[in-house]
């Protein structure tokens, strides 16, 4: 009887996944496991399998590219250099060489192995925009056969060699070069040194020890150069054709920087200062690690380096937003509040305008600048630091604020814990149009969008449309099939490396743009990066280009993870009308997907060694 039913259930596992493999469009077997797979905002699906790193692009028949010597890569190897096609993959455990993957062609543009690093390197920097990669270590010389001490640096565009700088050993590199034109500034354990990028000649050497960053300003030819030192940060200033100091003394400054802007007015830097509470041994790691804090406000004069400001501005609170006006500096706190200050230090509002927590907007509209935050909502006049509204429209505490803008009605709509708010950027005027979406499961909205036929908010298992007016057309819930522990604990993993994906690349972007813009979504945030990247003559970046600008393939639909009759799979569910019209089944309670709605692909592990793709706009 046993044998019977372990007949009958073997046979059954096999028709499922014999249904599964004749649904798919696409099927990708390999000689080992799935371990884990990611989607790229390249469109390159990565999976680590028992034989290779692989990629996959979207609508290809076969495995786009494999890379052997890679096979037991993990994804905390993995860093993305954002808005590029670029993957390293950085060693870590038994892994010893550092790599760069071109996710779109599938070339390792950089290996450390191959490039004769003895060991691997040590530390390396990617430079943007010149896509330049730079690497410390002990490099093997053509035709010697012995290694060298040096700093290697690569053109990512072709994945050559342009050259090694040669360094003592005793002097290795410490922290993060930059380029301006043809000169390469690298700071050392005992100096910094300038090359001749073309000759790799010295041009100059400057007696700074230790630095961790090196800025150039291209508008002046001026070079600044960071060291961290414990919580506190030392800024100093050279000339770029000789190297010599232009201040008389470094300007030590309280906290760990987090954010530079070049300004008319003077070098604008923002520090953290974390503070954990505790004291001694245990209060300084808790203080690296984490806890609670403030941020502190320097403008440097570029002539001298002193802070301009007698006086700070008070925080209160970790910095989270940060703009140059044309008046003044704008900044958000973390925790709530928004303030101006002038060029002189000098408040130019009366003070501070109290918000809530966790400013997740700020934005220019007609009237002044839009903030949402998870308690309120206001639009502020830039001159008086006051409310246009007379008074904050105010919610209960919402974590998932959403919002849009209803261009053909003028309007933004707001999403949160009291319903769906209409405000008039205009006149001020604020209405809430509907109260509490009527959200199965304990979910609120995450997203609200405007459609043809009315007001579209959604969730994982919900979708309701509103008619203009705010009343509701129908709702739509599907009910979860329950997500494990592991789970759970991967999606909070997941959604903390997307903030700090996020925070690194606007780190990055402080030290060139620091404008306030006018309201968007964030959905054009590869967009932003597009018209930053655009300029760049490479096939890669051209064909990135394209994807940063598409239309999202699924645009009209959702597709909602439930239990279908055939077992757990994904409800494809039209936008605009609430209804299935398809459904894939996984044929696992725990389906390991990824979907492309760029592309209109789902990418699924539907064996434990085989990957399927299916076109989800039939």
């Amino acid at each position: 009887m046993n044998s019977v039913k372990q007949l009958l259930l073997t046979f059954t596992l096999i028709f499922c996944e014999l249904i599964t493999a004749q649904n798919a469009d696409y099927n990708y077997t390999f000689d080992g496991q799935v371990k884990w797979m990611l989607l790229t905002d390249t469109g390159t699906l990565l999976a680590s399998t028992g034989e290779a790193l692989v990629g996959i692009k979207p609508n290809s028949s076969e495995v786009s590219f494999k890379i052997d010597r890679l096979k037991k890569v993990k994804e905390e190897n993995l860093e993305f250099i954002p808005g590029t096609p670029y993957l390293i993959i950085k060693p870590k455990g038994m892994m010893t060489h550092t790599s760069v993957v071109d996710l779109i062609t599938g070339k390792m543009v950089f290996d450390s192995k191959k490039e004769k690093w003895q060991g691997g390197v040590t530390s390396r920097h990617f430079i943007t925009p010149e896509m330049k990669l730079v690497v410390n270590g002990m490099h093997k010389e053509e035709g010697l056969g012995q290694y060298k001490a040096g700093v290697g640096l690569y053109d990512m565009l072709n994945g050559k060699l342009i050259r090694v700088f040669e360094r003592k050993s005793n002097n290795p590199m410490s922290g993060k070069p930059d380029i301006m034109d043809d000169a390469i500034i690298i700071p050392g354990v005992k100096n910094i040194t300038c090359y001749s990028i073309s000759s790799g000649a010295v041009k100059w050497k400057a007696e700074v020890k230790n630095a961790t960053r090196i800025i150039s300003n291209e508008d002046t030819k001026e070079i600044y150069a960071f060291r961290t030192k414990g919580t506190n940060t030392v800024v100093y200033k050279v000339k770029a054709n000789n190297g010599t100091s232009l201040w008389i003394k470094e300007n030590k400054l309280k906290g760990v920087i987090s954010r530079i802007n070049f300004t008319a007015h003077g070098l604008a830097i923002v520090t953290n200062i974390v503070n954990s509470g505790k004291k001694g041994l245990a209060g300084k790691i808790a203080n690296k690690m984490k806890g609670s804090g403030t941020s502190k406000v320097y403008l440097l004069d570029l002539n001298t380096g002193v802070d301009l400001w007698d006086k700070s501005p008070k925080t209160k609170g970790i910095i989270s937003h940060f703009y140059i006006e044309d008046d003044g500096i704008l900044f958000g706190v973390a925790t709530g509040g928004i303030n101006k200050v002038g060029f002189d230090g000098t408040p130019l509002w009366k003070k501070p305008l109290k918000t809530g927590p966790g400013i997740q907007i700020m934005a220019r509209v007609n009237k002044g600048v839009l903030y949402i935050s998870q308690t309120n909502t206001d639009i502020i006049d830039m001159q008086t630091g006051e409310s246009v509204f007379g008074k904050a429209v105010k919610y209960k505490n919402s974590k998932a604020v959403t919002s849009t803008y209803d261009e053909n009605r003028d309007r933004f709509l707001l999403s949160c814990k009291n319903g769906i708010y209409e405000i008039d950027g205009n006149n001020g005027e604020y209405n809430l149009i509907t109260k509490k979406a009527n959200f199965e499961g304990k979910e609120d909205p995450t997203s609200i969008s405007v459609r043809q036929g009315g007001i579209l908010l959604t969730s994982d298992q919900n979708l309701t449309m509103l008619n203009f007016q705010g009343d509701e057309k129908w709702h739509t819930y599907y009910k979860a099939p329950g997500i494990s522990t592991v789970g759970k604990i991967f999606m909070g993993a997941l959604a903390v490396s997307s903030f700090a994906l996020a925070s690194a690349s606007a780190y990055q972007a402080g030290y060139n743009k620091g404008s306030l813009g006018p309201y968007h979504s964030e959905t054009k945030r590869m967009e932003n990066y597009q018209e930053g990247f655009g300029n760049i003559a490479s096939a890669s970046f051209k064909e990135l280009g394209k994807r940063f600008k598409a239309t999202k393939a699924t645009k009209n639909s959702s597709f909602i993870l439930t239990k279908l009759d055939g077992g757990v799979g994904l409800a494809k569910v039209d936008k605009d009308s609430g209804q299935k019209v398809n459904e894939i089944v996984l044929n696992e309670k725990k389906p390991v997907y990824e979907v492309d709605d760029i592309e209109g692909i789902l990418y699924f592990k539907s064996k434990g060694n085989t990957i399927s793709a299916y076109k989800l706009n039939k």
